[in-house]
């Protein structure tokens, strides 16, 4: 079985690595930069402190313990699960295109997928946690940061750093850690009004 898993990764990581065209040469190196990403850090900051007002140093506190704790997990499983990185695979030898080098040798699970997908399932998380219409209208809002959190990985793939397999572990590390934030918050708060 792990046989077929691992083999059915590396065919979907070649089809979707292989899916090519020079605009995307030039964007996904670029995409899977930290650099871009900065204004819509700054951009979420605002948000969180007009829509949360007093609660939002609780809550930006929460988001960086959430993003050191999905790195980190993600960090330690890398360490110790020990699965190459496509770019390093010996069975794809010639097939995958880094633009920006390899990275370090192992790549399960993936810190920017963790990462990404912890922010984005907190706060949508976050986003819903009051009743009513106005309440559901603005969750809808935060909603868009998880095709924010998918540009992200398909970036990995295409810059030939993680198979599909290791983005969808980081997902599920990231939305882990998420929930447990997002239960321990709501814990939390009341104690703090």
């Amino acid at each position: 079985m792990l046989t077929f898993l691992n083999n059915f990764d590396h065919q979907l990581f070649l089809l979707i690595h292989h899916w090519r065209n020079p605009f995307l040469d030039d964007v996904m190196p670029v995409i899977t930069g930290k650099w871009l990403w900065i204004p819509l850090y700054a951009i979420l900051l605002f948000l969180i402190w007009r829509r949360f007002k007093k609660q939002s140093i609780v809550i930006i506190l929460t988001v960086g313990l959430l993003v050191l704790l999905s790195d980190q997990t993600s960090n330690l499983l890398k360490n110790n699960v020990g699965r190459l990185r496509p770019c390093y695979d010996p069975a794809l030898t010639g097939q995958v295109i880094t633009p920006l080098g390899g990275g370090g040798q192992f790549g399960f699970v993936s810190a920017h997928a963790a990462n990404t997908f912890a922010i984005a399932t907190f706060l949508f998380l976050l986003s819903g946690s009051k009743k009513g219409v106005a309440q559901v209208k603005k969750r809808w809002g935060w909603f868009l940061l998880f095709p924010w959190s998918l540009l992200i990985c398909w970036s990995r793939i295409y810059v030939g750093v993680h198979f599909p397999f290791d983005l969808i572990g980081g997902c599920m590390i990231g939305a882990f850690w998420a929930i447990v934030l997002f239960i321990l918050y709501q814990k939390v708060l009341p104690v703090l009004k």
